[in-house]
């Protein structure tokens, strides 16, 4: 529901300015084209009303409302209903009555698209005919070149505004499905990259070039006895051992290493252009400063890893292959008392 409603205010404010602009233009459209009969001391204070104060009451009545976006539809609909009255009030005169009802059609499919036009289409007529019974006007189908002039700042300005607000719209829209892919990569509780996002990236660097990609590294570490941590302090204090395992990882590499989180208790290193001795070195860091660490709250909680790596050294090698090299690397490490690094044999 909270969605909706900022959604709603955001289609709302979306049609403030263009409205503003285009009943201000507009204003000189119709002024100009309105006969002598229809020009009354009334007609015009009415027209004044409505292209000066209406777009004002037209957003605050959005803003406080409980549904803004069916408000602003309804008022895009009064908008179509003026453009008839308006329409007829000017005897329909061709060019004005056309530059006018044109301006409001752009709102209303670009607002609630076919529907809401056609819907307007019918308020329109309802307007323009109420106005005929009113006025009974001459039908001029005649526009002088005053008239014709009084319409090119609303065929030219309201145009340019429409298409701002919707450039304004699609940049928002841009960089709302960035920040929506860049979620899609990370994992709610490290922050590290997902499982996805580092198979992805694993692909790449495969992709990249396999010349030269034998001082690549890529480790698989779990936490030991993780299950028992959860069991005996409980899955806060799980996911802060995870939290922390994950700053710790992060800390001990380097600018052009990727640390992500695989699910559950498994993390996952790339090491990039890294010879093996110096690999070695940087998961031994991690290793040992996790086993140093205390758990903000649990004090004196124990967390070791286990690590298994594998050298990328075979230009057939896939993803899954270096994986699972790495994975029968840390089977090993578990198999052997846990709490070390062990490297595949290549």
């Amino acid at each position: 529901m909270k969605k909706n409603t900022a959604r709603g205010f955001a289609v709302a404010k979306r049609s403030y300015i263009p409205r503003c602009i285009g009943l201000s233009v507009g204003f000189a459209a119709v002024y100009f084209a309105l006969p002598e009969p229809q020009a009354s001391t009334q007609t015009i204070a009415l027209l004044v009303v409505y292209c000066f104060g209406w777009p004002h009451l037209a957003i605050v009545r959005a803003l406080f409302s409980a549904a803004p976006a069916k408000t602003e539809r309804a008022n895009l609909l009064i908008d179509a209903f003026a453009v008839g009255f308006f329409s007829g009030l000017i005897g329909i005169n061709p060019l004005p009555s056309l530059a006018i009802t044109i301006m409001v059609s752009m709102n209303s499919i670009a607002a609630g698209g076919p529907r809401l036009l056609a819907t307007g289409g019918l308020f329109t007529l309802t307007g323009l005919g109420l106005s005929l019974l009113i006025f009974s006007p001459d039908i001029l189908w005649a526009t002088t070149p005053g008239q014709m002039n009084a319409c090119i700042p609303l065929l030219v300005l309201y145009p340019l505004s429409l298409g701002y607000a919707c450039y304004l719209t699609a940049i928002k829209l841009a960089q709302s499905k960035n920040e929506l892919r860049i979620l899609s990569t990370i994992d709610f509780l490290t922050g590290l990259k997902n499982r996805k996002a580092v198979n992805d990236l694993l692909t790449t660097h495969l992709d990249a070039g396999r010349v030269g990609l034998g001082t690549s590294v890529v480790a698989l570490i779990d936490v030991d006895h993780f299950k028992k941590i959860n069991d005996q302090h409980g899955h806060l204090a799980g996911d802060n051992v995870l939290e922390q395992l994950g700053r710790i990882m992060l800390s001990c590499v380097r600018e052009q290493d990727t640390v992500g989180r695989f699910g559950g208790d498994e993390f996952c290193v790339i090491l990039r252009d890294v010879e093996p001795n110096q690999a070695k070195l940087i998961l031994e860091r991690i290793r040992a400063t996790a086993e140093l660490s205390e758990v903000s709250g649990v004090p004196k909680l124990p967390t070791t890893l286990s690590v298994g790596a594998s050298i990328y050294n075979d230009a057939s090698l896939t993803v899954t292959k270096w994986l699972s090299r790495a994975d029968t690397a840390l089977y090993e490490s578990k198999h052997e008392g846990r709490n070390r690094v062990t490297f595949a044999n290549s």
